[in-house]
């Protein structure tokens, strides 16, 4: 079965999508953007219907599945309405700007039986998969360190003039506007994804934020995460250093699993550079002593991810991706900024 799909929102992060789906076989039928000179490009290569107003996409019957690329400040209302219109949902993350709205979404797909996805690709980083496949060659895990290292420039300085990262005084940055937050939201969130997905939900967390004063955005987050898995060591850094991380670029994520009979340590591309830079694992076996290195070509997880989410929605199946995935990054989220603010330990108080 052929899927046909409509793209709902057309900025910079829609191009991977629209790849996804393309390679997947998937028939593009709408394409949605406020900016329609944003949406003519895709229009005129897939001989697609634009629109203005998304509502367009959901009342057409051909439509199977739409792609949601918008800020993250309005995907509660398309999601809510595209799960009213028996749609299947593929969602940028994070899911919400906030885990009450998080919720509300999955919730609605639960209820209605809706495939829904919320888009962590760096689930299908080839490095990610193998990684989670030697899991239980460590053993008892006892400490992971997971970190998010993102080439922000400075902006531990001046406050810039103007632009996404720009708080007004008595006002709110777009970074907030528009995804809820800063390193913690747009970069660490990938980060506490993988925590649950490689580790499960953690049960128990302190963090810290740093914020500068004037802004409305972190530019540092740091939690102790306790799960069933060990302790897990996590951050999300911006910052103006252009040249660390494995491969010189400034992208510095990586992940280090230590268990009793060994240790696996990941090491990610940038994720708008994937179809030209690589991942990495390391899997050192204690038993025999030696370390192994999985390389891997280029391989975008955008296309992997897309590939799995159209398989599933054409055979009408949910598959192995949980709905409340998206939920529970923004509830880690969400209590991460709690014990910030507390300046305390906390339990997590799963609601799904």
């Amino acid at each position: 079965m052929q899927i046909t799909s409509g793209v709902i929102g057309c900025g910079n992060i829609a191009r991977f999508h629209v790849s996804g789906l393309q390679k997947a076989g998937a028939r593009i039928a709408w394409v949605c953007d406020l900016n329609e000179a944003a949406a003519r490009p895709w229009v005129e290569a897939f001989g697609a219907r634009y629109t203005a107003d998304y509502r367009q996409v959901l009342a057409d019957p051909a439509v199977h599945a739409v792609t949601v690329a918008t800020a993250s400040s309005t995907h509660r209302p398309i999601c809510l309405d595209a799960i009213a219109a028996g749609k299947a949902v593929i969602c940028e993350k994070t899911l919400a700007t906030n885990a009450d709205d998080a919720l509300a979404i999955v919730q609605a797909a639960e209820r209605a039986g809706t495939i829904f996805y919320t888009s962590y690709m760096k689930r299908f980083i080839p490095a990610v998969e193998q990684a989670r496949a030697l899991l239980p060659s460590l053993g008892r895990i006892v400490s992971t360190h997971i970190r998010a290292y993102q080439a922000w420039g400075d902006l531990w300085g001046a406050m810039p003039a103007e632009g996404l990262f720009h708080t007004p005084p008595g006002g709110t940055s777009g970074v907030t506007r528009n995804y809820g937050g800063g390193i913690l939201t747009c970069g660490g969130s990938h980060i506490l994804d993988l925590v649950c997905h490689l580790l499960g939900r953690p049960h128990r967390l302190y963090a810290t934020l740093h914020v500068p004063a004037g802004r409305d955005y972190d530019l540092q987050a740091a939690a102790l995460l306790e799960t069933a898995n060990g302790v897990v060591h996590y951050e999300a850094l911006a910052h103006p250093l252009r040249h660390i991380g494995f491969l010189r670029d400034g992208w510095d994520e990586r992940i280090e699993i230590n268990g009793l009979n060994g240790r696996l340590e990941l090491y990610s591309a940038a994720w708008n550079q994937v179809d030209s830079k690589a991942s990495m694992l390391v899997h050192y076996d204690n038993a025999t002593g030696r370390a192994t290195e999985f390389r891997y070509a280029p391989a975008s997880p955008f296309d992997r991810a897309v590939a799995f989410f159209c398989a599933n929605i054409a055979k009408g199946d949910q598959g192995t991706q949980s709905r409340l995935t998206g939920y529970e990054t923004d509830e880690l989220i969400a209590h991460i900024q709690a014990s910030a603010a507390a300046g305390a330990a906390m339990a997590v108080a799963w609601r799904a």
